[in-house]
């Protein structure tokens, strides 16, 4: 009988722990539900930064939007332009990447991407973005045009290393490099 009291009195201690347990973590555990208006505010906030260039004070506000929001790749997007802007082109692939992960059919941010990759000297990466770009609209102008001078760029590489191009061909490059960001730029104008 002894034996029976004390199976059924930690067998009670047991049950008893169990539900303070499932008591505290659906009960009393801290709210940690996401208010997706603070972070519409806060992603509304961030593309006026950005707008006004203040790319710092964009990736400071853009942060606070946390993981799951239905705003996370719009955020993340702004976040690696920022970055790109910034000069930061590994933390831009990064932050432009979960973007992606986030919503593979954004074709601003497949081409920011690109623009990023060309920027690490990966001309072979940033041309298959632009390709992505073209799988789902093939109408797009400005991702033909890249694709061309991917292309060119991806030739005279392979056929020639940069330090082999005369005077005229690296200019040629200068040039096309601007015209890159300068596209990216007016992309990025036209709210992606």
């Amino acid at each position: 009988m002894k034996d029976n009291l004390k199976i059924m009195l930690l067998s009670s201690t047991g049950v008893i722990l169990m539900l303070s347990v499932a008591l505290w973590f659906f009960v009393l555990q801290p709210e940690q539900k996401i208010d997706e208006k603070q972070a519409q505010e806060l992603l509304v906030s961030g593309i006026n930064l950005y707008k006004e260039k203040k790319y710092n004070e964009v990736l400071e506000t853009l942060q606070r939007i946390p993981s799951g929001s239905v705003h996370e790749a719009k955020a993340r997007y702004y976040q690696g332009s920022a970055h790109m802007m910034l000069k930061d082109y590994d933390a831009a692939m990064s932050n432009l990447q979960q973007a992606l992960a986030l919503d593979n059919h954004d074709t601003g941010v497949m081409y920011a991407l690109g623009v990023v990759s060309y920027k690490l000297g990966n001309i072979k990466l940033a041309k298959s973005y632009f390709a992505s770009v073209l799988e789902i609209n093939p109408e797009d102008q400005q991702a033909k045009g890249l694709m061309d001078i991917m292309a060119r760029l991806e030739r005279r590489s392979v056929a020639k290393p940069e330090s082999e191009l005369n005077k005229s061909e690296l200019l040629e490059n200068k040039s096309q490099q601007t015209n890159l960001t300068s596209t990216s730029k007016a992309k990025e104008s036209r709210g992606h």
